[in-house]
């Protein structure tokens, strides 16, 4: 029978399977080997490929097992399982691991456990890198030790063993690292939008909303929920979730409560009795563009329940310089300026992107693997907005028939393809923007692998148009 790991800080289990070789299950592997326990890494990749990572990552001699190629009941022998994120859930092995009460975590609940440190945590469809990212910002300018970590791309095992009671962990956190977390427990954790997205991995949009709501299940009155009064979904759930824990709510209009809200230029609060302002002038923030705005009264109201005041979090979101592979500028190429958006995985993502240039000026590329995504609930922007659309990925052809009539379509097999597309039907004052909507894994490694891509190909042009 597997031990029990009540406190996982002093207990370090004999023998621990991760399942997933990626960032987050490395990660882990390296925590529990360190502790001595026994591990035992499964993937689905070659092993050749698993072989090249454990090396890469130094999971190579003693204490070290591993398989490549599929998930045997090996992982069974396990006093507990370690589940990467873009590992299902539902895999048949879990259930047998779940009748013979072997605990499956996320590495987002062993990373919680073994912290001494507070968690600020923010899921959400889109934008949450970059409310994070704003939100690490004003904790650091408020004077905490701020640690950033998880779906943004740092494993939170990486970090949080060697924090400190007074320090803070802003922790993105995706629905798929939901799914297996028991004690997860943030001092303030917020829910920015639900939109459908990754119909791909979910039966339908409640099972992926379900999901998102396990980020809820262990606040009480000493703990803050902060949503969305923007999202209806997120209003209903307020008023559901009022009784259980504390609500401070944000978005374009105040509320009778705890809240942070847009009032025309300004961020504007209500909070423990206090009303105020934040910040006078949302010009005043390197990062444009409303979206981003209601982004920072995100950031706002979870920095003010994690203990930061207001001037300081002013300082820490106007600091905050923008995101890599976020409507990142690349170059300019005779008069057509280039934008990378490749974190765009969400048909809500392609229209913010959009809706930041105004007028019909665009050149978008979009596609990739196919998550479900509604397209057509974008159509209204893309036609005030977009000149051009240029379609790669598995995804091409459904979006193409979403978005007909909405502007000329041209699909390529290669971004390079794209690039070279939607350059040649660009004139100066033109934008091509490169916002997928879909995630990456059909064509690229990850989002970064693909808007690094994007970057060497725009350089290449711009190089080649120069001599």
């Amino acid at each position: 029978m597997p031990m029990k790991l009540d406190n996982i800080i002093n207990e370090a289990p004999g023998s621990v399977a991760v399942i997933g070789a990626a960032k987050s299950g490395t990660a882990a592997a390296q925590y529990f080997r360190a502790r001595g326990s026994r591990v035992f890494i499964s993937d689905t990749c070659s092993r050749e490929r698993l072989d090249e990572i454990l090396r890469s990552s130094g999971l190579t001699g003693g204490g070290i097992d591993s398989e490549a190629g599929g998930h045997s009941d090996k992982i069974l022998s396990s006093d507990l399982i370690i589940l990467s994120p873009g590992v299902r859930s539902d895999l048949d092995v879990l259930v047998r691991a779940s009748s013979k009460n072997i605990p499956v975590w996320s590495e987002m609940e062993l990373g919680f456990r073994v912290s001494k440190a507070p968690f600020l945590a923010v899921t959400g469809s889109s934008g949450k890198s970059t409310t994070v990212s704003l939100l690490a910002s004003a904790m650091t300018e408020a004077g905490f030790e701020t640690a950033l970590a998880g779906n943004i791309g740092t494993p939170v095992i990486s970090i949080t063993p060697n924090l400190s009671g007074s320090a803070v962990v802003v922790a993105e956190v995706s629905s798929f690292q939901l799914e297996t977390t028991d004690r997860f427990k943030p001092k303030a954790a917020a829910v920015i939008n639900l939109l459908k997205n990754h119909l791909d991995r979910y039966a339908n949009e409640d099972e992926y909303y379900n999901a998102k709501k396990r980020i809820t299940d262990n606040l009480t009155k000493g703990e803050f929920l902060v949503l969305n009064s923007d999202d209806v979904r997120l209003s209903s759930w307020a008023k559901e979730l009022s009784s259980k824990t504390r609500i401070i709510m944000f978005g374009t209009k105040s509320c009778e409560g705890d809240c942070v809200y847009l009032s025309g230029n300004a961020i504007r609060y209500q909070f423990n009795g206090t009303c105020g302002e934040i910040l006078d002038d949302v010009m005043q923030m390197k990062i444009s563009g409303r979206h981003n705005h209601i982004n920072a009264c995100a950031a706002a109201a979870i920095a003010l329940a994690g203990g930061a005041v207001p001037e300081r979090i002013a300082r820490g979101l106007c600091n905050f310089a923008g995101l890599p592979h976020r409507l990142e500028y690349v170059n300019e190429i005779n008069g057509v300026k280039f934008y990378n958006d490749s974190k765009s995985t969400t048909a809500e993502s392609i229209e913010c992107a959009v809706n930041a240039f105004g007028s019909k000026s665009v050149h978008l590329i979009a596609g990739g693997k196919d998550k479900g995504c509604d397209f057509s609930v974008i159509t209204g922007s893309m036609r005030n907005t977009v000149k051009n659309i240029v379609l790669i990925g598995e995804a091409k052809e459904r979006m193409s028939s979403q978005w007909e009539g909405v502007a000329p379509i041209y699909k390529t097999v290669t971004l390079e393809d794209a690039v070279n597309t939607a350059f040649g039907r660009a004139v100066s004052g033109d934008k091509v923007v490169f916002s997928p909507g879909c995630s990456s894994f059909d064509m690229f490694r990850n989002y970064e692998h693909r808007g690094e891509v994007f970057r060497d190909t725009v350089n290449e042009l711009a190089s080649r148009k120069a001599n």
